[in-house]
């Protein structure tokens, strides 16, 4: 009897094990399932699972508390149910469904989903997901917020969430896109914002995905004495993977129409660019605004990059930037293509940054570099833009320029050769202009006597110059050379007092430099511009205080330079500049990280003026306070005096106050105050501000939805 009793068990979990293993995967993935009652019934031929049930493949698990498996048709009715896909990261959970385990099909009249990776939160009603892994819902509502389930219907205030979009017709795909027909922005139950399917823009794109899709972004509103009122609601068009525009028209009620175009690619990880337009037909050119000085009508600016390596050490880039006029890019600062958000972007996307808006000229430039252990080339070619006060056909323009250079290499047991090649083209409309090549040899030798490291450091410049255009030169043709000789010796004096290391570094250095053996030549860049010897020894003394935990907790610096160039005109000079002794500067600093920082500089002038300046620098962090910065700075050469304060902490978990104050102790007045209140929100931050100057008011109003961005102004 114990034997056809074991027989028969162990048939039955067989019969279990096989239905499971053919009904549940496909022929690469194998399904497991346990529960605390299994029951299997053959007319009609069904298992029935009740209690904690869990089926469980390779990127997927499933929680039940009852499971109705249909031998026949392979589908299996959930109640109560979760489902985990940990491959895409999603949690779906809900009362009553169906799966389809043959294609990994669901259908459920209401689910909740959890998109882990994008923070987001799902509740779908008649929903559905197919083969493809694509979702479906006749109505959705989305949210980054803490949001309660309760299954199809809501009726308590407190399952709503801070702030949720609700959408129609919801599409949700593998690569994480949601879309629906007419759209309602809602803060808890009240709907705040409504877009019928009648209204004139297409269906909603939300990109809560890696990737961005076409579809609308976030709306930018814009204001100003100068500029007027203004709407812009960019248009997102992804071509492809690897392209896609923004489209960005900004209407001005003064000024007109603003297009903003921004392209960008990426075919790889290294070889991408990013290119932006914008441009403008400015009405105040054709009204009376411009009766007092003249107004371009058109105005543009083109400003892009790219990067291209061509192999793992040889690699091209371009830099363009070129505008109309300057103060297009100081007035319009404004939209989506404003240079400030350009600014930014570049940076984090190229590591590197675009000229200063304020700057005469925007500079243009291609070059293609290549580089192989000790041996360093470069072509390069710049255009620059100029928009300043002074003749743009006198401005030198550096056309084309070749660069080799063999870095630092052991040419004989430790001397470190350097040798470098220069070749540049420079033109203009009027003047001299033409071409420069440079030959630079560079030998350093490092060596060491008892405790004192010592380097001696030979440099021998050579410059050819031949001028197509000589301008109010002699000649053509100019030749010269210099050299200069550097030596340079320190040493480490170490005591240890108790747990404290003092760490003692003075060091001297000589530097001697030849008189040019040509000083009237064409100036392409600034070594043009030597022109006279130079003999200057400097002096100083570093000292370093560590502790256990700190290294360097406390820096010290004094150093000094005495010119013997300048010790005939010492005695009858009367700029203190033209003495032999310069200034003697000290620096403290004082870093406890990642808490208190302290930094002191000062100078001090033996001819009569004293201590020149003072700049003082302290920042505690992460202290009784978020952060506290102080920042006092005097400078009698340049009859600067001021100081600032900025102060960031919260109140309490969630106010958060960040005050800023600069004051000019020389005029007695403010020259700047900020002062902001932010909300921060698990899952949005309303902030609220003024902003001062002795000319201007600004109150500051912005917001933000966590994962969908938001929306700052100041008026």
């Amino acid at each position: 009897m114990k034997f056809r009793k074991y027989l028969l068990l162990f048939k039955i979990n067989f019969l279990i094990f096989f239905i499971f293993h053919t009904a549940f995967c496909a022929p690469s993935q194998k399904f497991k399932i346990t529960a605390r009652k299994l029951e299997v019934l053959h007319t009609p031929k069904k298992i029935l699972a009740e209690g904690d049930v869990i089926i469980q493949g390779e990127n997927i698990l499933i929680w039940a508390e009852r499971v109705n498996y249909q031998l026949n048709t392979q589908y299996a009715k959930l109640e109560n149910f979760e489902i985990f896909d940990f491959k895409n990261q999603i949690i779906i959970k809900g009362n009553v469904g169906f799966i389809d385990l043959r294609n990994d099909e669901i259908w459920a009249d209401s689910v909740f989903i959890f998109l882990k990776k994008e923070k987001i939160r799902i509740k779908a009603i008649d929903f559905r997901k197919n083969a493809l892994n694509e979702y479906f819902a006749k109505k959705a509502i989305l949210t980054t917020c803490e949001m309660e389930w309760c299954g199809k219907i809501c009726k308590k205030e407190k399952h709503y969430p801070a702030w949720s979009i609700e959408v129609e017709d919801f599409v949700l795909t593998s690569k994480g896109i949601s879309k629906g027909k007419s759209t309602k922005f809602k803060i808890k139950k009240h709907t705040f914002i409504y877009l019928p399917k009648t209204a004139y823009i297409p269906k909603l794109s939300l990109p809560i995905g890696t990737f961005r899709k076409t579809g609308f972004l976030f709306p930018h509103i814009v204001q100003g004495n100068r500029l007027g009122v203004g709407l812009q609601i960019p248009f997102f068009w992804a071509v492809t993977d690897q392209i896609d525009f923004t489209i960005a028209p900004l209407y001005l009620s003064k000024r007109g129409f603003l297009f903003d175009i921004e392209n960008q690619f990426r075919f790889t990880k290294d070889i991408q660019g990013l290119f932006k337009f914008r441009y403008l037909r400015d009405e105040w050119a054709e009204s009376k605004y411009a009766s007092e000085k003249e107004i371009k009508k058109y105005k543009w600016w083109i400003v892009g990059k790219v990067d291209y390596p061509i192999t793992s050490n040889l690699d091209m880039h371009l830099d363009l930037d070129l505008v109309s006029e300057r103060e297009f890019l100081e007035e319009f600062d404004v939209g989506e293509g404003g240079f400030s958000q350009s600014k930014v972007l570049f940076l984090q996307r190229f590591n590197r940054d675009i000229e200063p808006k304020t700057q005469e000229y925007r500079t243009s430039k291609f070059w293609i570099q290549y580089f192989r252990k000790s041996f360093y080339s470069r072509i390069e070619t710049k255009y620059l833009d100029y928009h300043g006060f002074g003749d743009e056909d006198k401005i030198l323009q550096p056309l084309f320029n070749i660069h080799f250079n063999f870095l630092p290499f052991d040419l004989f047991h430790k001397i470190l050769t350097n040798f470098s090649l220069d070749y540049k083209y420079n033109y203009r409309e009027e003047d001299y202009y033409g071409h420069r090549g440079n030959i630079k040899l560079e030998i350093t030798y490092p060596f060491k006597i008892g405790y004192f490291m010592n380097s001696a450091t030979f440099t021998y410049k050579n410059f050819f110059y031949n001028l197509e255009n000589k301008g109010l030169f002699d000649k053509r043709n100019f030749n010269r050379n210099f050299y200069e000789i550097k030596l340079a010796s320190y040493t480490y004096l170490v005591k240890k007092y108790l747990n404290f290391l003092h760490t003692l570094k003075p060091y001297l250095s000589f530097f001697y430099r030849r008189e040019p053996s040509e000083k009237n030549v064409p100036q392409f860049d600034y070594e043009d511009a030597i022109n006279s010897k130079a003999k200057i020894i400097e002096y100083g003394l570093w000292q370093f205080l560590s502790l256990p935990s700190q290294k360097n907790f406390i820096m010290i610096k004094t150093y000094q330079q005495y010119d013997f160039t300048k010790t005939e005109k010492s005695l009858t000079a009367t700029s203190p500049e033209e003495r032999a002794f310069s200034d003697i500067y000290f620096q403290i600093n004082l870093n406890y990280s990642p808490y208190l920082f302290f930094r002191y500089d000062t100078a001090y002038n033996f001819y009569g003026l004293g201590f020149k300046k003072h700049s003082i620098s302290f920042d505690l962090r992460n202290f009784i306070v978020d952060r506290l910065r102080i920042v006092y700075q005097k400078d009698t050469a340049w009859n600067t005096k001021q100081i600032s304060f900025n102060l960031a902490t919260y109140i309490t978990n969630k106010i958060y106050t960040n005050m800023f104050i600069t004051r000019n102790l020389i005029r007695d007045e403010f020259t700047e105050r900020r002062i902001e209140i932010n909300y921060i929100h698990k899952c949005y931050t309303l902030g609220f501000g003024i902003y001062t100057t002795p000319k201007d008011t600004k109150f500051i109003f912005g917001f933000q939805l966590k994962g969908l961005g938001g929306y700052r102004r100041e008026f």
